[in-house]
Parts: structure tokens; C-alpha cells; sequence
């Protein structure tokens, strides 16, 4: 973040392949420097790189982690996060409405964590042209912090 992704992709590269060949599939610290190497990617410009690592971590936190799993939930609102500026908005749409789903389960209405997947899901709806879901979202939100 401070300028130098190029560099953090290296890095992180070199450590993801050291990881790869020591640590099992599907094993936190393995599975977080991917999540991380995603990030780098992300800031460095290279999206179709991202939604592939992503894709993978996704894929194996759905795998071997609960549902509501935190881990498990970041890597999937990563991923929707980054379908958004690829026009992908559907696939955003899907995943942002399952992550908001098992945080409306788990969660406490007023969590922090909660606000950030919801912003999102309201963006990518827009985005979307899914005006009516934008709206009710937005009011369900409002009447919450007026209280």
C-alpha cells in the first residue's frame, strides 16, 4: 500500500511457493498469504491473477471451513469486491448477499463488521441496476443508526 506492490508481489510470490510446497492445502497460514498475494495483485493492477487466487481460496475455505467462519467470509467478500470493477456484478451480488446472510445470523446487528459487506452489496446492486434492492437495504440501514 505504500507504493512498492511490485515488490510485495515478488515477495509474497516467493513465500506462497516456499508455502506450497510445505505446508498441506488447505492450512490457515498457507490459505492467508494466498488471500494476501490476491491483495497484492489487486493493488499492482493485476485483476485476472487476483480473481484466480482468490477463486482458489475461496474455493478451499468452502471447503474445510464452516459457513461463518471469519476466514472464510473475508476471502468471499474479497473475491466479490473484485468482481465489481471487472463487471462481474452478478457473481458480486450472489456472494455479497451470502456473506451479508451469515453475518445477519452470527453477528450482532450494530458489529462493525457487518457494515462494510452491506455497503458493498448496496454498491454492486447499483451497479447491477437492481434499484429496489439498493433502496430497501439503504432503509434497513438508516432506521438502524437512527435509533
Amino acid at each position: 500500500m505504500n507504493g512498492q506492490a511490485r515488490k510485495a508481489v515478488e515477495l509474497l510470490e516467493q513465500v506462497v511457493e516456499i508455502r506450497d510446497t510445505t505446508l498441506a492445502e488447505g492450512f490457515p497460514d498457507r490459505l492467508t498469504l494466498k488471500h494476501l498475494l490476491a491483495v497484492a495483485y489487486f493493488v499492482n493492477g493485476q485483476c485476472q491473477e487476483t480473481v484466480e487466487l482468490l477463486k482458489q481460496v475461496v474455493k478451499i475455505r468452502e471447503a474445510t471451513l464452516a459457513e461463518d467462519h471469519p476466514d472464510r467470509l473475508a476471502s468471499q467478500h474479497a473475491l466479490a469486491i473484485i468482481y465489481r470493477p471487472i463487471r462481474r456484478t452478478k457473481e458480486a451480488v450472489k456472494l455479497l448477499e451470502h456473506v451479508v446472510k451469515i453475518q445477519k445470523t452470527t453477528l450482532a446487528e450494530d458489529h462493525p463488521s457487518r457494515l462494510l459487506p452491506q455497503y458493498e452489496l448496496c454498491i454492486a446492486c447499483r451497479a447491477n441496476t437492481q434499484v429496489k434492492e439498493v433502496v430497501k437495504l439503504h432503509l434497513r440501514r438508516s432506521s438502524r443508526w437512527s435509533k
